[in-house]
């Protein structure tokens, strides 16, 4: 029987004008997690992200999502553990 492995799961809100600035960052971190955008009805002023990735890294992802509310909003809607599928 394989091991499941763990991962962090974060969807985080931003707004719409601020969300490239957090994929920016996460595609330069390679590796920290993936990421993609929740679908979002037109003229929605902000931006919902789903990110996921290993869990021994979720401390550096906070961290980055950290730095960035001293810059913007961001409000972290989810935070959770989930097995990997």
């Amino acid at each position: 029987m394989t091991a499941q492995i763990e991962l962090f799961h974060l969807v985080v809100r931003m707004p719409k004008e601020h969300s490239s600035f957090l994929y920016f960052q996460l595609e330069a971190s390679e590796g920290l997690g993936f990421y993609s955008t929740i679908d979002f009805q037109e003229g929605d002023v902000y931006r919902d992200i789903d990110i996921k990735g290993d869990l021994r890294l979720r401390n550096e992802v906070m961290i980055l999502l950290n730095s960035l509310k001293e810059k913007t909003f961001l409000e972290i809607l989810t935070d959770e553990r989930i097995l990997d599928q």
